[in-house]
């Protein structure tokens, strides 16, 4: 087994495809080197107006075409197992977008927030999808000139995209959804119907664009490879609900998406009520949950943890600290199970490899 920091890309494919196949002696071990949010990682973004909604021609493909370099540049000085990727810069939020939602920059968070479009009526003021709506066009202009200039250095991921309880949230406005979900079901249910033909017509647009990396896609600020065609999908929002509520509103909705794909990447938070067992009775391939900030530590989540790699390869992401990583080291099974660690600079890296894998 090959302990070297600096590993080929067939190397990594190579560890992915043993992780899949859940026959990987080690974890995989990759870093995220300086902070999560993108508007403070992405130079480019660093420019957009604060003062107004944002358009989609605010956006500047060629300006995030050198952060790629300079991000992909900065992983492969990390070394490790996974494997950088990119699309559609990920700090829109693009199925929001095209669906009339308002988009915000924020610098001092980092991130962009949406806004309810003014007068939202439930499932008739869902139209359907279209491929020349100015937000789709845009995503589509990022991932291709993406792919040009990867040049076949990194493999293309499918952007962000946020799931139904997301949408529904960003649509009716934070925790309204849950209100209409008990006070009218039949048009929170048509709507999530129409939301996730939507969805679904969004994510195969995009795959169209993306060109295979040795048979797969990559999953974007993950570091992961996905040995077939493959969405990024999250639920955020469903951990506001009941377990009633979920399985009533929003389970029949992350069954279709997960089965419209022959792929599908599944982000979890590690706080608030997570639908697990619900997840792992779907077509994901891959499931990921965060360490979170000020949430439960890597011991208070073993149980999540062994129930997910009984079924599905599970990537831990976030930032651990020592305790955490010495209970996942010794106390997970390996196979199937990849580790993500942000950290602060390579110092931290080359510790964090000596110590867990020599």
């Amino acid at each position: 087994m090959n302990t070297n920091r600096n590993k080929s890309i067939a190397e990594r494919i190579d560890g992915f495809r043993r992780y899949y196949a859940r026959q990987n002696e080690r974890p995989l071990l990759g870093f995220y080197v300086g902070g999560e949010y993108p508007l403070h990682r992405y130079e480019a973004a660093k420019s957009l107006p604060e003062d107004r909604l944002l358009r989609a021609d605010d956006f500047e493909v060629e300006p995030y075409l050198d952060d790629c370099d300079r991000l992909f540049a900065l992983h492969e000085e990390c070394g490790g197992d996974l494997i950088w990727g990119e699309g559609a810069f990920w700090g829109i939020p693009w199925v929001e977008a095209a669906l009339g939602c308002g988009v915000k920059a924020s610098h001092l968070t980092g991130s962009t927030r949406s806004e309810p479009p003014p007068g939202f009526a439930g499932p008739d003021s869902i139209s359907r999808f279209d491929v020349n709506n100015p937000w789709v066009q845009k995503a589509i202009e990022f991932t291709e000139k993406v792919a040009n200039r990867s040049n076949g250095r990194w493999p293309i991921a499918s952007t962000l995209m946020r799931g139904v309880a997301d949408l529904l949230s960003a649509l009716y406005g934070g925790q309204e959804f849950i209100f209409r979900m008990m006070d009218r079901p039949e048009e929170v249910k048509q709507t999530a119907e129409k939301l996730t033909e939507f969805f679904i017509a969004f994510g195969q647009s995009l795959l169209e664009h993306i060109p295979l990396f040795h048979g797969g896609v990559g999953i974007f600020c993950y570091c992961m490879w996905v040995p077939r065609p493959a969405i990024a999908y999250q639920e955020d929002a469903a951990s506001l609900l009941s377990p009633q509520l979920y399985e009533r509103f929003i389970a029949p909705c992350d069954k279709r998406i997960a089965e419209s794909f022959s792929g599908s990447f599944l982000h979890q938070h590690s706080t608030g009520f997570i639908p697990v067992d619900s997840y792992l009775s779907m077509n994901f391939t891959v499931m990921e949950m965060h360490i979170d900030k000020g949430g439960p530590c890597a011991e208070e989540l073993y149980e999540t943890h062994m129930k997910m790699l009984e079924k599905k390869p599970l990537l831990i992401w976030g930032a651990p600290s020592d305790k955490d990583l010495d209970w996942i080291f010794s106390k997970l099974p390996p196979q199937g199970l990849a580790i993500n660690t942000i950290v602060a600079d390579l110092q931290r890296v080359q510790k964090i490899w000596d110590r867990y894998i020599g």
